[in-house]
């Protein structure tokens, strides 16, 4: 077996072993690839994709193939007693090399001691790549004179007897060599006839040889790959491959309806192909990218790229690429994608994969991405319009995805140069990300530089540079117009020091020349531009003559661009380092984190629809400020409505809507808004009365309007296009409680005590407090006027009441206190109030009541109390002796009720007011129970019960016609005070 054989063979073990592998299974043999297998993949990618590359590379005709000897060393003696006469001294070699039919007879070396390296002892010939092998001779001579009859001879360099030539043949498939030499830097010792010498040799290419540094051998970049050794090509590389510079292979997948547009691939590959690259070994220029179309894959709505696998088929990028299983190759069934359908039902299909994966980037243009839906404004979900994604890692990435589909849906592409400059753009900003750029580019250090925006970075990684939009957009963007599609390739572009940048330098920033410069400017919702070899002024300021202001150090957040969403995060302070990006790609992924399947890590975020549509649309927003925080009803509020346009497009039929806290909208409609200016507006409200403590008075306000070409904002960017003013309104508020006696005996006092509080925040004004008594009590309403009580303030009140004599014991007495207030605008709220309980207790009886003319009697010894428990019950008495009523039962009243009656009325009344003094000494109770022919014919079952029959009488007119009423009551109250009818 040949050094080939086994260096395919290891080679192979080694890559299985780097991806974890520990066997290749070997299954049934598919069938055969055949000699130009890897050409199907252009036929697959359909006719739009299939021509996508533009002219790929022809398969070189010829190789070349280089004999050098490197030394030659006599076996023997190499004098009189070896290979020369007598007296001759060392031999004077040369060389005959022969490479196929082409032969070189070398300088001769004269007169050399035993060992000697010669000079210009090299053979170089270009061999047929048809051919599979070449067969090499090298025959070592020693010169002698003219006179020696024997002519020159012939050392041995070789050990087969009968032949001193070194022979050996180089498989030009693999390298490999057979014969006489089998390792490339090796020696041939002859030993077979004659005299022996020993030959070391340089045989080129050597079989691991690669000349451009692309990690691809010059065999396989000439001849292509035959892993098994069989002699036929596995892996068709050399169709594709250019053997002087550094080749760089993607293939490229697409979703049904979303092949590449054409020249798309072919633009992309003469980006790489101008790169600024010198290969020191060979001279050439620029960059081999090939991005090769393979084949169409079924249409989904969206897909996963991240680091979760979901359960169903085809639904994640890991689906399409590798399959599932162990099935991306045909021995097991077919579902992963990667390679070309001929490598997947290839015998060698394993090894052929395991090699691109080692070596192939893979991309895939797809309709969208997962989620489907994004969080919008205010949370709203809406579309995922995102426009690719790609590993990215400082050691580079082998997996990417283009997902214009519902980007293209949801925004013209023409006005960003169609379809197609999009697709370019895109797919380049996505390789770049898996060649380790970030969207800042690379730094020093080897790290993918992450810093959006930089104003310096010329660079499709760029965010403002990514798409090609200066030629579709109204004139006045603020744009780059020589924009190229190209990673950053200048190299001395200054850094910019955000936190000092001086305006005065010249160029602004050195290096760009001609091209425009684009910035933000602390977010103030709109984007700058100037020529790069001028003076920049990057605060945008200016003198009072209008020219521009330009000073020695300014402070401006350059990189904070609003229209992007992942610029529009304030970043003042940074240091904006521009590095060129072609120097510093990361060729070889196999060293990232995510080079393993199924392991793509944090993507970057990218450019979506909304970013796109903010770069194109007139972007409203309105802010609202009111003039008090705090207000009271009746207070007038003053609402400040400022209307502006962060561009870059000018607004036009702008219309502003107020939404009061109450009552009806307000529409006004605003003049143009270019791009940059604000409008003000003002509105007034008056608060009501109906406001609520602590109640929040949003007043809101809605912008709409359109951009230049009359196209409505889109909905992503309406996110500030409300804004609302509050105001906390504050109005007093009333609590109540009461507490009063738990229980008393009929007649006697119950206090009671209303505390009150302003539970609200602002006064109460006119405040009265009120403890309304049942029927029974005296008196029935009390009222204390209190006047305003501040927030917060607690106050009491005190109240006494009577409940009357007639009460029974147990009865529960309930009052109701309650609280009447207003406040500020002359509003009324509704009184607050709470209740009390209090129990009326009883006694047992002296049992011995007294009559009319034994309480006159007494009349001297009559308390207070006793003439208030009377009073309390019945206010009849009061002036009963010709004073005016006040409230208060006096001695000389009673006398006069009790003195001498004669009338009807008059004992009836003297009678009653027996009744209330016994009862009120609780001489009997007014449950006492009473028996009696008059008590049974009026049905009056107790002493209460009587009373109340007699208070009745005395409402009546003192009439013949009420005469018997009026005796037959004096009756039977009389047999109470003269304890005849009482049962106790």
């Amino acid at each position: 077996m040949g050094n080939g054989a086994r260096w395919g063979r290891a080679w192979v073990a080694a890559g299985l072993v780097m991806l974890g592998l520990v066997a290749l299974p070997g299954g049934p043999a598919g069938a055969q690839a055949g000699p130009r297998a890897g050409t199907q993949a252009g036929a697959q990618a359909g006719t739009q994709a299939g021509t996508q590359a533009g002219v790929r590379n022809v398969a070189p005709a010829t190789q070349p193939v280089t004999l050098r000897i490197l030394s030659v060393e006599c076996a023997s003696a190499c004098d009189a007693t070896g290979i020369e006469a007598a007296g001759m001294g060392p031999p004077d070699f040369y060389a005959i090399l022969s490479i196929g039919s082409e032969s070189k007879t070398t300088p001769v070396v004269p007169d050399k001691a035993q060992v000697f390296i010669p000079e210009g002892w090299t053979l170089t010939t270009q061999v047929s790549t048809s051919l599979p092998s070449v067969d090499l001779a090298v025959r070592i001579m020693d010169e002698d004179p003219d006179t020696d009859p024997n002519g020159d001879d012939l050392a041995d360099a070789s050990r087969r007897s009968g032949d001193s030539a070194a022979r050996f043949t180089l498989d030009l498939v693999d390298g490999s060599l057979s014969g006489d030499l089998t390792d490339p830097t090796g020696c041939t010792t002859g030993g077979g006839d004659g005299h022996p010498v020993q030959v070391c040799y340089d045989i080129r290419p050597y079989t691991f040889e690669d000349s451009d540094g692309d990690s691809f051998t010059d065999y396989a970049e000439h001849r292509g790959l035959d892993f098994n050794d069989d002699g036929t090509i596995d892996l068709h590389l050399e169709q594709w491959a250019d053997p002087r510079r550094r080749d760089l292979f993607v293939e490229i997948d697409w979703m049904a309806g979303l092949a590449p547009q054409s020249g798309v691939l072919a633009a992309v590959e003469q980006v790489f192909s101008n790169a600024p690259i010198t290969n020191p070994a060979t001279g050439g220029q620029g960059l081999a990218l090939h991005l090769l179309p393979d084949e169409q894959l079924p249409y989904g709505e969206t897909l996963r790229f991240d680091d979760t696998r979901d359960p169903g088929p085809a639904d994640d990028f890991d689906d399409l690429k590798s399959g599932r299983s162990d099935q991306t190759c045909a021995h097991g069934g077919e579902d992963g994608h990667f390679g070309t359908p001929a490598d997947r039902t290839s015998p060698e299909c394993d090894r052929i994969l395991l090699f691109k994966r080692l070596h192939f980037r893979y991309g895939i243009f797809i309709n969208g991405l997962t989620p489907p839906t994004v969080p919008g404004p205010a949370g709203t979900p809406v579309p995922n319009t995102i426009s690719g994604r790609a590993e990215l890692d400082d050691r580079g990435g082998n997996d990417f995805v283009v997902s214009l589909g519902r980007l293209g849906a949801a925004v013209d592409l023409g006005r960003f140069g169609g379809r197609a400059k999009a697709e370019q753009a895109t797919l380049l900003h996505e390789l770049g990300h898996t060649f380790g750029l970030g969207h800042g580019g690379r730094t020093d250090n080897g790290t993918a530089d992450r810093i959006n925006c930089k104003p310096n970075y010329l660079s499709v990684m760029n965010y403002p540079l990514q798409f090609a939009t200066v030629a579709t957009l109204p004139a006045g963007e603020h744009l780059d117009p020589n924009r190229p599609l190209d990673f950053q390739r200048l190299n001395n572009v200054q850094t910019l020091n955000e936190a000092a940048l001086d305006e005065t330098a010249l160029p602004g920033v050195s290096g760009a020349g001609t091209r425009r410069i684009i910035w933000g400017g602390n977010g103030a919702g709109r984007w700058f531009h100037a020529p790069a070899n001028g003076r920049i002024n990057w605060k945008v300021d200016f003198l009072p003559n209008g020219d521009l202001k330009l000073e020695p150090s300014v402070a401006v957040d350059l990189n904070h661009l609003t229209m992007f969403s992942e610029c529009d995060v304030p970043s003042a302070g940074q240091q904006l380092v521009s590095n060129p990006d072609w120097d510093r790609l990361v060729y070889n992924f196999t060293n990232s984190p995510y080079f393993s399947d199924g392991v793509h890590g944090p993507a970057p975020e990218e450019i979506d629809a909304e970013d796109l549509q903010r770069l194109a649309a007139a972007d409203l927003n309105v802010a609202k400020s009111v003039d008090k925080g705090d207000a009271r009803p009746g207070d007038e509020l003053t609402y400040k409505i400022t209307t502006g346009n962060a561009g870059p497009s000018t607004a036009t039929t702008v219309a502003i809507t107020d939404t009061p806290p109450t009552g009806q909208d307000i529409t006004r409609t605003l003049a143009d808004l270019p791009a940059g200016r604000r409008a003000e507006e003002s509105v007034t409200y008056t608060v009501p009365c109906t406001v609520t403590d602590g109640q929040v008075l949003t007043n809101r306000v809605t912008v709409t309007g359109r951009d230049s070409s009359g196209r409505p904002e889109p909905e992503w960017l309406l996110g500030d296009n409300a804004a609302t003013a509050a105001t906390t309104a504050h109005i007093p508020g009333m609590s109540v409680a009461v507490e009063g006696t738990a229980a008393a005996g009929a007649g006697e006092t119950l206090t009671y005590t209303v505390t009150y509080r302003n539970t609200g925040s602002a006064p109460a004004t006119g405040v009265v407090v009120t403890l309304d008594a049942p029927a029974d009590v005296s008196p029935r309403t009390l009222r204390q006027e209190v006047g305003t009580v501040a927030a917060g303030a607690t106050g009491t009140a005190r109240f006494a009441v009577r409940t009357s004599l007639l009460t029974g014991g147990g009865t529960a007495v309930t009052v109701r206190a309650s609280a009447a207030y207003g406040g500020a605008g002359g509003c009324v709220y509704p009184a607050a109030s709470a209740t009390a309980t209090s129990t009326v207790t009883e006694q047992p009886p002296g049992r011995d009541p007294r009559p009319p003319a034994l309480w006159l009697l007494h009349t001297g010894q009559v308390p207070a109390e006793l003439l208030a428990r009377v009073q309390a019950t019945d206010t009849r008495f009061d002036g009963a002796d010709g004073s005016a009523p006040d409230g208060l039962l006096s001695v000389a009243e009673v006398r006069r009720v009790l003195t001498l009656p004669v009338t009807p009325p008059a004992l009836l009344r003297a009678e009653l007011l027996a009744i209330y003094l016994n009862l009120g000494e609780r001489r009997i109770n007014a449950s006492t129970r009473i028996e009696s022919l008059t008590a049974t014919k009026l049905g009056t079952a107790n002493v209460a019960a009587a009373a109340r029959h007699g208070q009745a009488t005395l409402e009546l007119p003192a009439s013949p016609g009420n005469l018997l009423r009026y005796t037959t009551a004096q009756t039977l109250l009389a047999s109470i005070n003269l304890n005849l009818s009482t049962r106790y």
